[in-house]
C-alpha cells in the first residue's frame, strides 16, 4: 500500500432522514476518504422501518444507497442475528487497503428494547476492523452507544458499556482507533473510562459541539451539544483531526488522519 497515513470519517447518518445532503456528502468525499465509520443504519424493507417508525422519515435501503455512492469501496454491515431488520453499524473500506478482518459483537442488550417511534432503546454493537501493514498491525472500531430519553449523563447500563469496550480493546496489542455516536457527554464516568488508555481528540482540540443545526434541541443554549468522539490509543500518529463543517445529519461528521 502506497499511502502512508488514512483518512477516517465517523459519522451517525440520521438513519437518512436528510437523505439529499447526505448522498451529496459521501459524493463529495468519496475521493478524499479511506474509511467510513457509518452509525444509524439500516438495510431492510422500506415497509419495514415505516411500520416501526412512522412519523421517522428513515430510510430502510440506506446501506444499498450510501454503497451505491461509494463504489470503490467494500462495504459491511452489522447485522443482528436475531433481528437483521434491526437498525445497526456500518464501515465501508476503500478497496486495497489491507484488511484482514471485519467481525462485530454485541456489547449491550437492554432489558425492555423499544423500537418504534422515535426512542430506539436496542441492543448496540460494536464494529470493528484490522488491516496490517509492514507487519504492524491497525484495529479501527466503529461504535454507537445505548439512547436513553434522557441526559446523556452516566447510567449503570452506559457504566457497563465502557468496560464492555475496555476489556475487549486490551485484548489487542496493538495500534487502535475507537470512533462513533456514544450518546455520552465528556465529564462522564463512562467517558473518562476509555480516557485511561485513549486519546480522547475531542476534548483534546477543545471541540464544542459535535452536532449541527439539524439538531432537535439546538435551540436550547443551555445543553451541552456532544455525542461523538474519536479516541486513539497512544502510539497513534495524528496527522489531522477536525469536525467537518458539512450539514448531512444532526451529527457533525468527524474527521481523522492517521499515521500507519
Amino acid at each position: 500500500m502506497e499511502n502512508k497515513t488514512i483518512k477516517l470519517i465517523s459519522l451517525n447518518t440520521w438513519a437518512g432522514r436528510s437523505m439529499y445532503l447526505l448522498m451529496k456528502f459521501f459524493q463529495c468525499y468519496a475521493d478524499k476518504v479511506d474509511i467510513f465509520c457509518l452509525q444509524e443504519m439500516y438495510d431492510t424493507d422500506q415497509n419495514i422501518v415505516d411500520e416501526k417508525h412512522p412519523e421517522e422519515h428513515v430510510c430502510g435501503k440506506l446501506f444499498p444507497k450510501v454503497s451505491n455512492e461509494l463504489k470503490d469501496f467494500e462495504g459491511s454491515f452489522a447485522y443482528f442475528d436475531d433481528d437483521p431488520n434491526r437498525m445497526s453499524l456500518a464501515i465501508f473500506v476503500r478497496r486495497g487497503l489491507p484488511i484482514k478482518t471485519i467481525e462485530d459483537f454485541v456489547v449491550y442488550k437492554p432489558e425492555k428494547p423499544q423500537e418504534t417511534g422515535s426512542s430506539i432503546i436496542s441492543p448496540r454493537k460494536l464494529q470493528y476492523l484490522t488491516l496490517e501493514k509492514d507487519g504492524k498491525e491497525f484495529m479501527i472500531a466503529n461504535f454507537h452507544g445505548l439512547w436513553i430519553p434522557a441526559p446523556k449523563t452516566d447510567t449503570p447500563e452506559r457504566i457497563a458499556q465502557s468496560q464492555v469496550l475496555n476489556d475487549f480493546l486490551d485484548k489487542f496489542n496493538c495500534s487502535k482507533v475507537l470512533c462513533g455516536d456514544f450518546n455520552l457527554l465528556p465529564d462522564t464516568q463512562s467517558v473518562k473510562m476509555i480516557e485511561k488508555n485513549m486519546r480522547n481528540l475531542v476534548t483534546e482540540n477543545n471541540i464544542q459541539s459535535t452536532r449541527t443545526i439539524l439538531y432537535r434541541n439546538i435551540y436550547q443554549p443551555d445543553e451541552p451539544k456532544f455525542a461523538d468522539y474519536i479516541f486513539t490509543s497512544p502510539d497513534v500518529k495524528v496527522v489531522d483531526f477536525k469536525v467537518l463543517p458539512d450539514i448531512c445529519s444532526d451529527h457533525s461528521p468527524l474527521y481523522l488522519e492517521f499515521g500507519i
